[in-house]
């Protein structure tokens, strides 16, 4: 599988896989979260992420670590919710084929509806928001198939270069292109 994806945080460490189910919310109304089964949670406790287990990973990330866009795309919600805490969403097309990436439990956030972001621009910045046990980001990638959008485990399309690297090396590449043009105009 191609890999299109730049690593959204730095280092990359997993805290929690794609399709893990091992997290239950109290059913009282308090919303405390738990190290369970989700299949078979204990009474007074369902699965926080349904049959499907969890949809996207959890990276490490320390409280207010920047996070950089992983691929160039259209933020096309920034919203808050329970679950999800803050989040940025950005929606991408690789070569014809739609995406969905989605940043949450966000501290805050750069950039706003309708901006068009670059991989390693700025997202955000890592938080404990919405249900959450700890600093990190959830990290969810969706590809669109057969008229819906389907959860894909990030990681099968993720590069080995962090996306805030990237954003160094265009910028090098662009001064050595200005510094080349330069020279060619002076002769």
């Amino acid at each position: 599988m191609e890999r299109i994806l730049f690593r959204p945080v730095k280092p990359l460490r997993i805290n929690q896989a794609f399709a893990q189910n091992d997290a239950c919310v109290s059913t009282d109304g308090k919303n405390r979260v738990i190290t369970c089964d989700g299949n078979k949670p204990p009474v007074g406790f369902k699965s926080l992420y349904g049959a499907k287990g969890h949809l996207g990973v959890d990276l490490y990330a320390t409280h207010s670590q920047p996070v950089y866009c992983a691929l160039e795309g259209v933020v096309y919600k920034v919203d808050t919710d329970a679950k999800s805490g803050l989040d940025v969403r950005v929606q991408s097309t690789v070569d014809g084929q739609e995406y969905r990436h989605i940043y949450e439990h966000l501290l805050g956030y750069q950039p706003k509806v309708g901006d068009k972001v670059n991989a390693g621009d700025l997202i955000g910045w890592a938080d404990n928001t919405g249900y959450s046990a700890g600093d990190h980001l959830h990290f969810q990638v969706e590809k669109y198939v057969s008229g819906k959008w389907v959860p894909i485990d990030p990681m099968d399309i993720m590069s080995t270069l962090y996306a805030q690297d990237i954003r160094s090396w265009k910028e090098i590449l662009a001064r050595g292109a200005e510094l080349v043009a330069d020279l060619l105009r002076k002769k």
